[in-house]
């Protein structure tokens, strides 16, 4: 029997045999999950593309600051930099050269007021136990005197406190241990009228506690503003910060000679102008810096110098009339208040040897210690009433119109210095700070032609 053509046909897989599945395709590994994330074995391109942004920006800013034109651009950051340096410590020191002499003006000023505050003190007592003299009741005018003492001590005290808070406890401390001698003072006065001889010892005890209490007190403020100001005088000049802008300048002349050895170039009009802004800028700023150095150096050895002396010579004259009363109060037993008058005289003298004395100043003082000298010839012999009239007699020939000649004196001449001296110091400030904006100006001007010049040469090497 003939058989047909064969046909291949699909022969079924045996029972319980496995059909082998198709190899997943590409698109199968690729697809995202569930979760809508990629499978681990899939392509990354984001993160390929992010780095490859990151290597380009980093290859374009190694380029630009590669070769002589980014060793240019790197000068010319350089450059400004120098400029802007330049200009701060410029305008930075004449700034500080001012606050300096404006607080120099300040501290002087407080000076004053603490010295003023010794004299006034003393020149207190002096009047108290002149009076005490006296017997009885005083004179109208000599507690108006005492009074407008005191006073001035008052607004003084309150004055000093409010101007210099670091002041403000020390003057507190004062001002209870004058209210002190105030309350002493009253209790002799009251026993002086009375004609009670305890009032002397009241009256002493009033001068004692002074010197031993208030006196020390101010006489420290006096001294710890004396350091401050001698502080503000040494920072007034400021010279020493221009080293920065001097250090400035070098680098954009090294700059400049690089530039023009390299490019053989060497005249750069914007370069050359910015670096000529500058040196201006730095020798206004040294110009001014040293005009207030000057100043204040001069006020402080003059003016300043001179009405401190004076006040010292004034605390020393007002301490010497009291001790002089003291004396004769005591009746007989005063020794150690003509020591202490004695002492007072040498601080007198020497303190005017030291003083360009014009007025006849040392000549006022001689006319009352001549006055003094009669004074104890009468009562170390046994004239205590004719001394004592010789020493409150406000004629002439007595020591009370001659020590008055010579304090109003003293007075005057320490006024005036004073004055003087606080009124240079604060004329310091007057156009110091429209040059410090100036050369901050000329400074920002000078950066840019820096950028521009150097920024030319980059063009022409292209």
């Amino acid at each position: 029997m003939t058989s047909g053509p064969r046909t291949n046909l699909p022969v079924a897989p045996p029972t319980g045999s496995r059909t082998p599945l198709p190899p997943p395709s590409t698109a199968a590994r690729t697809s995202p999950g569930p979760s809508g994330e990629r499978s681990a074995g899939g392509p990354a391109p984001a993160p390929a593309t992010i780095r490859g942004s990151g290597q380009t920006l980093q290859s374009a800013l190694t380029g630009l600051f590669q070769g002589t034109p980014g060793r240019m651009r790197l000068l010319g950051i350089l450059g400004v930099i120098a400029a802007l340096l330049l200009g701060a410590a410029a305008a930075n020191a004449i700034l500080a050269s001012e606050a300096a002499a404006e607080r120099a003006a300040n501290t002087t000023e407080q000076v004053v007021r603490m010295q003023s505050i010794q004299v006034d003190l003393l020149r207190a007592d002096a009047l108290a136990t002149n009076a005490f003299l006296v017997g009885g009741l005083e004179t109208a005018d000599a507690r108006a005197q005492y009074d407008a003492a005191m006073a001035a001590v008052a607004r003084n005290i309150a004055a000093g406190a409010a101007a210099q808070p670091a002041d403000a406890k020390a003057l507190g401390t004062l001002a209870e241990k004058v209210q002190d001698y105030a309350a002493l003072v009253e209790q002799a006065r009251s026993n002086n009228r009375l004609g009670l001889p305890v009032g002397a010892r009241y009256l002493t005890e009033a001068s004692s506690s002074l010197r031993a209490s208030a006196i020390p007190v101010v006489a420290q403020l006096v001294k710890t503003n004396e350091g401050r100001a001698q502080k503000e005088f040494d920072r007034s000049n400021s010279s020493i910060q221009l080293l920065a802008g001097v250090a400035a300048l070098i680098i954009l002349a090294l700059i400049a000679v690089w530039l023009a050895r390299r490019t053989h170039r060497y005249l750069n009009p914007s370069l050359t102008g910015g670096v000529a802004l500058l040196v201006v800028g730095l020798f206004v700023a040294a110009t001014t810096i040293g005009n207030i150095g000057t100043t204040t150096a001069q006020v402080a050895s003059g003016e300043y110098r001179d009405a401190v002396d004076l006040a010292q010579v004034r605390t020393a004259a007002n301490d010497a009339r009291a001790n002089e009363s003291l004396t004769l109060i005591q009746r007989g037993s005063g020794a150690r208040y003509q020591e202490a008058w004695e002492a007072n005289d040498s601080t007198v003298r020497e303190t005017l040897d030291q003083i360009d004395d014009t007025s006849g100043l040392a000549s006022g003082w001689d006319a009352y210690a001549t006055a003094h000298e009669e004074i104890r010839a009468r009562d170390d012999g046994g004239q205590w009433e004719q001394a004592v009239e010789l020493a409150t007699t406000p004629e002439a020939g007595g020591s009370t119109a001659a020590f008055n000649a010579f304090d109003q004196q003293v007075t005057e001449q320490r006024d005036r210095a004073s004055t003087a001296a606080i009124d240079q110091l604060g004329a310091l400030g007057g156009g110091s700070t429209v040059w410090a904006w100036l050369i901050a100006i000329v400074s920002l001007i000078a950066s840019w032609l820096i950028v521009r010049g150097i920024g030319q040469r980059i063009k022409e090497y292209r």
